[in-house]
């Protein structure tokens, strides 16, 4: 089945310069463009992949969807206002050309001069089952459709009401109007809603082409209908896949080369931490229909480089369902995970997973082939918990060091190529040294110190100080659960050469009152509290007693939206915001503590604006409100970046201010993290 589709560049784009293509360059004629665009080759994208916009990004899910199928064959055509007809792969510089708000006359000399008309003419005449056409009326100006056109088979036209009595009157042409109420329907914006249908209609076809002769019906429900969610079936939205998502990153050559690793490398732990990269904030629409790991993305893939120096995996996690398990058995963890493989991933069993066992559920010969199998870079031995009263703290204590001398005989007697590190617990300095000193004899080059999480800095430092003293220099000493930023330089100093935590990331949605929000300068910041009407139990609970509506509750609930984002454009004052904001919380939350003062200052601050990342700079003030998945985690992506820059700072000796302020002003004795 062929199908063409034709749709328009968008003003969003994957890269941009501060030199890019204008429209004078274009204007300058073939020469000078192939000039500029040698100039700045290494910003060259393919047309598909250069366009970030809505209604682009959403057709590129169906596209890329069909094309996993032999059934389906789909020619795209872009309509650039720079280039002109381009093909998917054509190689395009970033540049800033647009129909829109082009006078008419203007529009139509300067579409005949790049070849817009000849080239959709052409695109139409070619045979095809389907074609489907998503250009909006300043560009459907410049195509010059009229009743001497061509069709090379049925084609529907995605457009509004206006642009529909534009089109000429032709048998195999049929628009599909589109508006407000559909958008709604599809849990779509208005900018993307073209790329939605039409995506959803690709992959409709490309798992059953029998509806094809459905879609080429002169009735437009029956397009909208056989397109649209099915109502009455689930209560959740179908989950469609993106395959655009499921690629390993590229790392640059420089983030290999960072200095502090020599010193302290920090791995972050996988908890499904994963966002929708195209979930719409207008509509609260996710694009995929609910979360999966086929539609979404790891904070990795939405920053030019990780934030972190490696991954830890526990085996409890990447089994907690049985789908997890069999993607990560069928990937490996490294393509799991979309990471290069000399990238580091570690693996250990997740003994807080297990700690009320009266023992692991695992055996060494399963670990082993656990780690060689899904092809981890280290593998940590079996250790349990060294809790409950004498006896059974004891008998989990030599558990784990049994465990260990099992793992790494085991290890050597298989010649396996993958790094083993030793689990030690222990209860106390005294126990934790003994352990160690016992894996030296072993044979361990590396070692892991568990248990830490809930112990204040001074009495880690301390155990880590007596572990230090009983085993060679050389040995390695990773610290699980523990990077708290007020503690790294004295981790580094005591011989910590790495650690593990997801402290940064969960205190997005987890943390207290005021430390939501970690900017690059060692700041924290309050998020700021909108929770969603209509799927929050407080609110179900409000309307069943009795005590506001549904309709109001609702209600408030966009105001505060609105408000934040009238204050972020300039258009509302704190005062008027906190006012909103205070209302909807105590109608929602009365008991809560009164937070105003920590949302002023976020509120007057605006962190988000001067913050370089790329989530903030994509996401504006919705990363610093409290709601949802896609808002909390891509806060909590936010905040590895300003961790990981942070980080590096301190391992390389510099002091950060802030940090020194707010240790100086904790109680002596306390831990802001423990």
């Amino acid at each position: 089945m062929k199908i063409l589709v034709i749709t328009s560049c968008t003003g969003e784009k994957s890269v941009s310069r501060d030199d890019q293509l204008t429209m004078e360059d274009f204007k300058q004629g073939k020469e000078h463009l192939l000039r500029r665009e040698e100039a700045m080759r290494e910003s060259l994208v393919s047309a598909e992949a250069l366009y970030s916009g809505m209604q682009h990004q959403r057709l590129m899910r169906g596209i890329l969807s069909a094309s996993t199928t032999t059934q389906i064959e789909i020619n795209l055509k872009i309509v650039s206002a720079g280039y002109g007809v381009v093909e998917p792969s054509r190689l395009l510089a970033p540049y800033e050309a647009t129909f829109i708000g082009m006078g008419k006359a203007d529009a139509r000399t300067w579409a005949r001069q790049i070849g817009i008309p000849e080239g959709i003419r052409n695109a139409l005449a070619q045979p095809y089952d389907l074609g489907l056409v998503l250009l909006g009326d300043d560009y459907l100006q410049a195509c010059e459709l009229d009743e001497q056109i061509k069709l090379g088979g049925p084609t529907l036209f995605l457009c509004g009401k206006a642009s529909a009595a534009k089109l000429p009157k032709l048998d195999l042409l049929r628009p599909v109007l589109l508006g407000n109420e559909d958008a709604k329907t599809f849990s779509c914006g208005l900018v993307g809603l073209k790329g939605e249908v039409a995506a959803r209609i690709i992959e409709d076809l490309a798992q059953a082409p029998v509806h094809l002769d459905s879609y080429i019906q002169r009735s437009q429900s029956t397009v909208l209908a056989l397109s649209k969610p099915v109502a009455g079936k689930s209560k959740r939205a179908t989950t469609r896949l993106n395959p655009a998502v499921d690629k390993v990153i590229d790392i640059p050559d420089s983030w290999w080369k960072k200095p502090h690793r020599d010193k302290l490398r920090y791995f972050i732990p996988d908890w499904d931490d994963q966002v929708d990269p195209d979930f719409d904030f207008e509509t609260e629409s996710h694009s995929g229909g609910t979360g999966d790991w086929g539609n979404q993305v790891y904070a990795h893939q939405m920053f030019a480089e990780p934030n972190y120096d490696g991954i830890l995996i526990s085996k409890i996690v990447a089994e907690k369902s049985k789908k997890k398990a069999e993607r990560i058995n069928q990937c490996g963890v490294h393509r799991y995970l979309r990471v290069p493989r000399r990238y580091p991933v570690m693996g250990d069993c997740g003994a807080f997973g297990y700690i009320n066992d009266y023992e692991p559920p695992f055996m060494t010969s399963e670990i082993l082939d656990y780690y060689t199998r899904l092809d981890f870079d280290y593998g940590v031995s079996i250790d349990h918990f060294a809790i409950g009263d004498e006896v059974d703290r004891k008998r989990r204590y030599e558990l784990t060091i049994e465990n260990a001398r099992d793992f790494i005989v085991e290890h050597k007697k298989l010649g396996l190529n993958w790094t083993p590190i030793g689990a030690v617990q222990g209860w106390d300095e005294a126990s934790f040294a003994k352990a160690a000193k016992q894996y030296q004899a072993m044979g361990y080059q590396y070692i892991a110190v568990g248990a830490m999480v809930r112990r204040r800095t001074p009495e880690i430092l301390s155990i880590i100080e007596q572990v230090r003293k009983v085993v060679a220099p050389e040995m390695k000493l990773h610290l699980f659960g523990v990077a708290r930023l007020n503690a790294l330089a004295d981790l580094v100093k005591v011989g910590v050469n790495s650690a593990d935590s997801a402290s940064c990331l969960r205190k997005a949605w987890l943390g207290g009152a005021g430390n939501n929000y970690l900017t690059v300068d060692g700041l924290e910041y309050a998020a700021i509290r909108i929770p969603e009407a209509e799927g929050s139990f407080r609110a179900k609970r409000i309307v069943s007693d009795g005590r506001a509506s549904l309709e109001k509750i609702i209600r408030l609930e966009r105001a505060c939206l609105d408000a934040v984002h009238g204050l972020d454009m300039g258009k509302a004052s704190v005062d008027q915001v906190l006012d909103v904001l205070h209302e909807y919380d105590q109608l929602i939350t009365p008991d809560r503590q009164d937070n105003r003062d920590h949302l002023r200052r976020t509120l007057e601050a605006m962190p988000w604006k001067s913050c370089p990342c790329d989530i903030c700079r994509a996401a504006g003030v919705d990363v610093a409100i409290f709601r949802g998945n896609n808002r909390n985690r891509r806060r909590g992506f936010h905040n590895t970046y300003a961790f990981y820059h942070l980080m590096q700072r301190i391992v390389s000796g510099e002091t950060i201010p802030s940090l020194a302020k707010r240790q100086l002003e904790l109680p002596i004795g306390t831990d802001e993290d423990a």
